[in-house]
């Protein structure tokens, strides 16, 4: 079960997900209504195939977005946000029903509590052949949440159990997974009970559950639940806990107690192993999408915090380097190969180019033909501090270039040699991730970008040039030729430009 919370006039709404079809929209007849101008009547809908969670845009006009990328439509997974015009709605993988802790409503209990150690559960408790299938079963699951339904179904076809709660820890949180029976309204289960299981390590088991209530036996009796709480350790830490009720007293035998602990050690590495490999899939995903522009270490970089935090960063305005650099005379170029050898020149320039970025830690934002757009001092990740050397790190790379193109062309016939332009411009941009989660890229734009690429195509063959902002963050590690003010294409204020000669 999940659910999708949204605030609507300044008031937080949950809406449970228990499969079937969820719409959304502005007309009165959807499940979850929005009211507002750019919202359409029936605007998308969030709906179960098989075991998995997809959201769908319904031919909206103001589209679907899933952690601020446009979809058409997306599975969702825990923690995922989706945007529809200006609500937010979050999508949570949880027990729909809500889950309280309060020893007020779950009466206070005599118990014992006994470490969680399967190994010592005695053969008459179960059999080895038992423990082996359980295991094997377990282990054979590779969906998260299959596997999170069949520990609760082992646990209550294992033991005389009327309710069961499954609930895992998200940071300092206990999150409710899987109730059963899922019914209406909010359930209760004792905090004392909880809280001792995790922070002994240990299986708590009630024997007696008194009150001192100013009220007939009838309501003390009803009120009465006997209770098994195991957690689900892995390496002595606590990753969640599995509680099992029922009404009345002593239920629940030693016997039962072992059988639980038997489950849960099992069960907590299937667990542990499942969330594992899931992260490592979509960090993995995300990385080979990311090695498309940026450097491999970079992108696992990125590719751990979006697998962490379940999000990519908001867009930004910072201060950045922007090269551009282009093959002169090309077209002419491809006039007299063959596509094949048009094809295999391109892509061994751009291989040795995309190589000298990742060198200065740049990110290919683009190939436009035989150009190249390339990024300094972004993306970074939220905690890591500015790179205050972006301009440094492009104009090196705008040199290294250059003796690139040389060695390639080195290896090359006569006719086949070219030249290269390059244009460096540092400045305030807005950098991002945008387009959708299976086309993802990141690029810069701005004035900035647009000046950059100017100086590209004004340079003269086998060049670099560079603006005025990107010459007064060089400091003196560079020798230059000051070319003047450039009135450039598209620009109405003139450029003071400066060509590179070298390093000094």
């Amino acid at each position: 079960m999940a659910r999708i919370s949204v605030v609507i006039n300044n008031t937080e709404q949950t809406f449970a997900f228990n499969g079937g079809t969820l719409t959304i929209g502005r007309q009165l007849d959807n499940t979850v209504v929005l009211n507002h101008a750019i919202v359409s009547r029936h605007h998308a809908c969030i709906e179960m195939r098989g075991r998995e969670t997809w959201v769908r845009d319904l031919d909206s006009r103001n589209g679907v977005f899933v952690n601020r990328l446009r979809v058409r439509e997306e599975r969702l997974r825990d923690g995922d946000v989706v945007t529809i015009g200006p609500f937010d709605l979050r999508y949570d993988q949880r027990a729909a029903q809500n889950i309280v802790l309060d020893d007020n409503r779950y009466f206070p209990f005599e118990s014992d509590a006994q470490p969680v150690q399967a190994g010592q559960v005695s053969e008459s408790t179960i059999s080895l052949r038992e423990f082996f299938a359980l295991s094997l079963r377990l282990n054979q699951v590779v969906d998260f949440h299959e596997l999170l339904d069949i520990v609760m179904a082992e646990a209550i076809r294992m033991v005389p159990a009327e309710r069961g709660f499954l609930l895992l820890r998200r940071d300092n949180e206990l999150v409710p997974m899987i109730v059963y029976p899922a019914s209406h309204g909010d359930a209760a289960i004792s905090s004392s009970i909880v809280r001792k299981a995790i922070e002994a390590g240990a299986a708590v088991l009630t024997h007696d559950a008194r009150l001192d209530f100013a009220g007939s036996e009838s309501i003390i009796h009803a009120n009465i639940h006997s209770a098994l709480c195991v957690p689900l350790l892995t390496q002595s830490k606590a990753i969640g806990i599995l509680m099992l009720d029922s009404p009345g007293s002593r239920r629940f035998s030693e016997r039962d107690r072992d059988m639980i602990t038997m489950l849960t050690s099992q069960a907590a590495v299937a667990i542990e192993r499942a969330r594992l490999t899931e992260e490592v899939r979509l960090q993995s995903q995300m990385r080979q999408n990311l090695e498309r522009f940026l450097s491999p270490n970079v992108a696992q970089a990125l590719a751990s915090y979006v697998s962490q935090h379940g999000k990519l960063w908001e867009a930004e305005e910072q201060d950045v380097s922007i090269l551009f650099a282009d093959i002169q005379g090309f077209s002419a170029l491809s006039e007299q190969l063959r596509p094949h050898e048009v094809q295999d020149l391109l892509n061994e320039y751009l291989h040795e180019m995309t190589e000298v970025i990742f060198q200065h830690h740049g990110t290919v934002d683009k190939y436009i033909g035989d150009g190249i757009m390339a990024i300094f001092g972004a993306p970074r990740l939220p905690d890591e501090p500015f790179n205050e050397a972006h301009a440094l790190d492009a104009v090196r790379t705008a040199l290294d270039m250059l003796e690139a193109r040389q060695r390639l062309i080195g290896k090359l016939e006569p006719d086949r040699h070219f030249s290269m332009r390059i244009g460096v411009n540092t400045g305030i941009a807005y950098t991002g991730f945008f387009g959708t989660r299976h086309r993802l890229e990141y690029t810069a734009i701005g004035d900035t970008v647009n000046t950059a690429q100017r100086l590209e195509s004004t340079a003269e063959p086998d060049t670099v040039l560079i603006s005025e902002t990107t010459r007064a963050a060089l400091g003196d590690q560079f020798e230059v030729q000051e070319i003047g003010s450039l009135q450039l294409k598209g620009k109405e204020q003139r450029v003071l430009a400066y060509k590179v000669i070298g390093r000094c």
